[in-house]
């Protein structure tokens, strides 16, 4: 009986084998992973060099991995076997109550320390006020759904650091933090807040910017997508999680304006990306170093933002009222002082989620005179 059995199973084994040889030939070979969204690795070159360096096998494994059928069945095996394991989270990303992903928290105190410092010494270059919006995470939302145990102090505790540091530095920041926290309008595959967030946002600043926001009623709401996965899903694996809508508050003129992303012309949204892997690119295509938008034949008071991805689902609300310039610091090197100086900016604002202000190194660009 035993021997049959050992039978059956090794006959199994070889078909799972045979299986998996006959997948790897037939199934054509793909350079990108919509739902990881990553580039994957291509079948490695064989030369004499590679093979005698290792570095041949090397690639061969990655290849085989990222290359093998049924990867993304695989993918979210593992992460869902994780949890039955009792571990809660998977590449970084916590299974919270109602199937919600949410990035674990990471913060550097004495960086965000430096950041704020870079800032002020941002404002004293331009000579002129600088507001700071620090968003929070989707950690810090929906705090109230993290699984037990889980150990909340940490995450609040940045935030009681940044509120002091910015009263010490006397920089000059707007609270978006509680408004967004009780709203819980964040995704709950991806990172971003939704643009009912944006538009809460929006109507926060209004005080510091100096405009009278739009009603809601002013906005037409259109759902252009109910199938958005975000990074937080394709990082995690849990592709079983139930997908978000994507909508945008469009208005009458918002197709009007002039909008120049690295010297090439683009609109408020594009909506080319809502059939591609990332859809929150639908807000400005993405990311760019800079972005100019401006209103045809008016001359507006003029807005600079240094921002991160946050800001582009902002900017069509703020495009009402400024003619603006975003600038992100990851691909921007030149001086946003200069830039200042000679743009003739009215108002400029720093809008960046917490985790950017507490992990980036990129804001050391600020003191550039």
């Amino acid at each position: 009986m035993k021997k049959n059995f050992d039978k059956i199973i090794t006959v199994v084994i070889c078909l799972i084998v045979i299986a998996f040889c006959v997948g790897m030939v037939a199934t054509p070979e793909k350079d990108f992973s919509p739902m990881e969204n990553r580039t994957l690795t291509v079948k490695p070159k064989l030369t004499s060099k590679n093979l005698i360096s290792g570095k041949y096998t090397a690639d061969l494994g990655k290849y085989l991995a990222d290359q093998f059928p049924f990867r993304d069945g695989f993918v979210s095996a593992k992460a869902y076997f994780e949890l039955l394991q009792g571990k809660g989270e998977n590449n970084g990303v916590i299974y919270a109550k109602g199937g919600l992903l949410i990035p674990k928290a990471e913060a550097d105190s004495s960086l965000m320390e430096e950041n704020l410092r870079s800032i002020k010494v941002f404002k004293s270059n331009i000579e002129k006020d600088v507001l700071v919006a620090a968003l929070p995470r989707t950690i810090d939302v929906f705090e109230e759904l993290l699984p037990k145990g889980y150990p909340k102090e940490e995450t609040r505790k940045i935030w009681a650091e940044y509120t002091a540091l910015t009263k010490e530095l006397d920089i000059n920041s707007v609270n978006v933090y509680d408004l967004l926290c009780d709203s819980n309008a964040y995704y709950s595959t991806d990172h971003h807040y939704t643009s009912e967030g944006a538009y809460l946002t929006y109507r926060q600043l209004q005080n510091e910017l100096n405009y009278t926001p739009k009603e809601k009623d002013f906005f037409k709401i259109e759902k252009v997508a109910d199938d958005f996965c975000g990074t937080a899903m394709r990082t995690s694996g849990f592709y079983l999680t139930q997908r978000d809508s994507i909508e945008l508050y469009r208005y009458e003129g918002d197709t009007e304006y002039t909008v120049i992303a690295d010297e090439k012309q683009i609109s408020l949204y594009d909506m080319g990306k809502l059939v591609s892997a990332d859809k929150y690119g639908v807000f400005l295509g993405g990311n760019h170093a800079r972005v100019d938008i401006t209103a045809k034949g008016k001359a507006r008071p003029r807005l600079l933002i240094v921002r991160d991805s946050f800001a582009d689902s902002l900017v069509p609300f703020l495009a009402i009222h400024y003619d603006i310039t975003l600038i992100d610091l990851r691909y921007f090197k030149s001086s946003v002082a200069q830039l200042v100086k000679s743009g003739g900016y009215d108002k400029v604002l720093v809008l960046l989620n917490i985790s950017e202000l507490a992990t980036s190194k990129n804001l050391s660009y600020l003191q550039m005179p």
